[in-house]
Formats: structure tokens, C-alpha cells, sequence
């Protein structure tokens, strides 16, 4: 079934349901992260990522798909999605611990520890900021 553009999802996303938007397929497909970034980022094979979005929100129709493509481009399998509301919050899942006041939010972990995060849009591009984050441990 075909999400229509102004369907929101809220609590766990799977990639399928993802994969039903348009603005979601478009921005994946049209993605291409600087290959001598990705080549950096396969030192961090134990990466995992925790998004937040909002399916009805510009700023993620624009990051997620990027960041899917870079996740997939890298073999990083550990990635959960949570859609929120448009009052940024879910009705199933507590995300008070996040403070969430814009989205996307991508919580990046590595060995299953928070070491960074990326909110709303990216500094650079996301291969680029991700790296920056990851730069901060050892792979």
C-alpha cells in the first residue's frame, strides 16, 4: 500500500513503510554521497543509528532518505526509525529523554554508546557530519 505524502507515521518505522513515500524513493535514489567518505566510514562497522522524524516534516524528507543511502552504501544494518507527530511527540513510545524540539534528530552510536547526534539538517553533508561524529572514537 502506497503512503500518500500527507500520511503520518507515528511510533516504529520499518524501511518498507518508508520505502511507500515518494518524497522517500525520490531523495534515495537521487542521493550520492562522496565515495571517499563512505570509504572512511566502513572503519566503523559497529555503528548504529536511532532516527526521529516526521514523515510530514521538509527537513526529513530531505535527510532520512540520505542518510539511508550512506547507512546502506556502509553495511549499517543497526538502525531503528521512530515518527513522531507534528507536536513532535508518540502517543508509544516515550521520547521525553530526547528533549526533541526539531526533526529529524539521527542519535548516533557506537559499541551501543551515544556519541553524537545530528538535528534538523546536516553542517555539511550527512556522510561528512556522521564521519566528524564517529571521528571521536576508535573503530
Amino acid at each position: 500500500m502506497s503512503q500518500t505524502n500527507d500520511t503520518i507515521l507515528e511510533g516504529k518505522i520499518n524501511r518498507t513503510q518508508l520505502e511507500d513515500y515518494t518524497w522517500y524513493r525520490n531523495g534515495y535514489y537521487a542521493y550520492k554521497p562522496y565515495p571517499s567518505v563512505l570509504e572512511k566510514l566502513l572503519n566503523y562497522p559497529k555503528c548504529s543509528l536511532l532516527v526521529i522524524l516526521g514523515t510530514w516534516c521538509s527537513d526529513s524528507h530531505e535527510l532520512v532518505p540520505q542518510l539511508m543511502k550512506v547507512a546502506d552504501q556502509v553495511g549499517w544494518e543497526k538502525i531503528e526509525c521512530i515518527g513522531v507527530n507534528t507536536k513532535k511527540e508518540c502517543s508509544t513510545i516515550d521520547l521525553s529523554p530526547f528533549g526533541i524540539e526539531y526533526v529529524p534528530v539521527v542519535m548516533v552510536y557506537y559499541n551501543n554508546k551515544a556519541i553524537g547526534k545530528i538535528v534538523e539538517t546536516t553542517q555539511k553533508t550527512i556522510e561528512e557530519d556522521l564521519l566528524e561524529i564517529l571521528l571521536q572514537t576508535k573503530p
